[in-house]
């Protein structure tokens, strides 16, 4: 049984501005300044951003998140953000490098924080606490600068992206939805391939699935057997 899907998007605010949306609503998604619907790909942003690192395996790399508007493009790509708000963000981060830099550095930290998260679920673990602090706290900071703003079909807590940092945010908001949704999913595996190491969602109808991609890993499993 699947969990109730709980969109992210975007949706302007009284003034105008446009902020990330976190939406109560099954598979909601608004116009304008607004993301695409993405339910199925609401818990994918999280396990992307984990998998940032290509080989998990014994030789390790190379890592793929290597400036902030890689953070960035990886957002934009699932939908958490339009293409107005990756130019904005884009915009700022070489207006003020410092910046950038630092949520850059957060983000691997972040990321790592993630993937060790649920890596314990493959091995039928208690989450680590340490990696589940720094999911909580970067997704605490997230919900507490929501804003009550009004929509076309009422009122919405809306997350403003003023700063590189409240971009990374969105990827622990991601992992929280994943954590609060347990017990409506699968476990989260971690692929078997020679050299792989990624985390998938299992949706197989066994529950059994070993590899990230058929196409890829669970090919040259099969090949390297026969």
């Amino acid at each position: 049984m699947r969990g109730r899907d709980c969109g992210i998007s975007t949706s302007p605010d009284a003034t105008g501005e446009c902020r990330a949306e976190f939406s109560l609503e099954p598979g909601s998604a608004r116009q304008g300044c607004s993301l695409r619907p993405f339910p199925e790909r609401r818990w994918a942003s999280a396990l992307d951003f984990a998998n940032t690192i290509d080989n998990r395996g014994d030789r390790r790399g190379p890592d793929l998140l290597h400036s902030y508007d890689d953070v960035v493009v990886l957002a934009q790509r699932p939908g958490l953000i339009d293409e107005e708000q990756m130019a904005g963000l884009s915009a700022f981060a070489k207006a003020h490098p410092r910046r950038a830099e630092a949520s850059l550095k957060e983000a691997v930290i972040l990321r790592e924080a993630i993937y060790t998260l649920f890596l314990s679920e493959d091995a039928c673990q208690p989450y680590p606490h340490q990696a589940f602090e720094i999911v909580h706290d970067i997704a605490t900071r997230a919900r507490a600068r929501q804003v009550l703003s009004k929509a076309e079909d009422g009122f919405r807590w809306l997350l403003p992206l003023k700063d590189p940092s409240d971009l990374v945010a969105l990827f622990a908001v991601s992992a929280v939805e994943l954590i609060t949704g347990r017990n409506g999913r699968r476990l989260i595996r971690q692929c078997k391939g020679d050299n792989c190491g990624w985390l998938f969602l299992d949706t197989s109808k066994s529950g059994r699935r070993l590899w990230c991609s058929e196409a890829t890993c669970g090919t040259h499993a099969r090949v390297k057997r026969f």
